[in-house]
């Protein structure tokens, strides 16, 4: 089927072109990889205004949990509040960081 790939179910039959610079192909191809999707994809969400989300490590992920729990547990511990909540802060800031749409 014309345009068809993977799990796509929509026939893409149009095609344009247009012409990039070798940095700006360059920064649209790293862009691609670290929203998970192809160049082609990418560009198509962009001109057609639609939302375009990074894809997450799952060990950053994975690394994040661990220090959220030690952040709680220095929380509880004597002396190790006030630092705590700080570093339970920034974890938490990190995180909404990484939910930003690009």
């Amino acid at each position: 089927m014309p345009g068809q790939r993977g799990t796509e179910t929509r026939i893409l039959t149009k095609q344009v072109n247009i012409r990039l610079t070798p940095e700006e192909h360059e920064r649209l191809q790293a862009e691609a990889v670290a929203a998970g999707i192809t160049l082609a994809e990418l560009t198509r969400r962009r001109l057609l205004g639609l939302h375009i989300t990074a894809r997450v490590d799952a060990d950053l992920i994975r690394e994040l949990r661990r220090l959220g729990g030690l952040a709680k547990i220095a929380i509880r511990t004597l002396h190790m509040a006030e630092t705590g909540r700080l570093v339970l802060r920034d974890i938490r800031s990190a995180i909404a960081h990484l939910a930003v749409p690009s």
